[in-house]
């Protein structure tokens, strides 16, 4: 999997003071209700067994592997002021206003 960070994400990422193994853990779960959506949650946390490594731009995000199956194979994040993370791919917009949780 791929992550690219649009300019805006990464300068806000930047402001992040991440703990000595911190990362940035995408959940991602395919839900199927009356409409089809995947429900998607950024948190700061370390890395798991089960979690791929992905560094792009110096930030480590670790993707679960039941998160992988849920995802597309390049994705993009990006954020814009007031309305939080934005993450999307070629095809299609996963969701926005994602806030960055610390599961501290």
């Amino acid at each position: 999997m791929k992550i690219k960070i649009r300019e805006a994400a990464l300068e806000e990422l930047n402001k992040v003071q991440f703990g000595d193994g911190e990362g940035i853990r995408i959940l991602a779960e395919f839900v199927g209700t009356c409409s089809i959506a995947t429900d998607i949650q950024l948190q700061i946390e370390k890395k798991q067994a089960d979690d791929e490594v992905i560094t792009e731009s110096g930030v480590n995000f670790f993707v679960p592997e039941k998160s992988l199956e849920s995802l597309p194979s390049k994705i993009f994040l990006d954020f814009k002021p007031g309305f939080g993370y934005k993450i999307s791919s070629a095809e299609e917009t996963f969701g926005y206003n994602f806030k960055l949780k610390n599961k501290k």
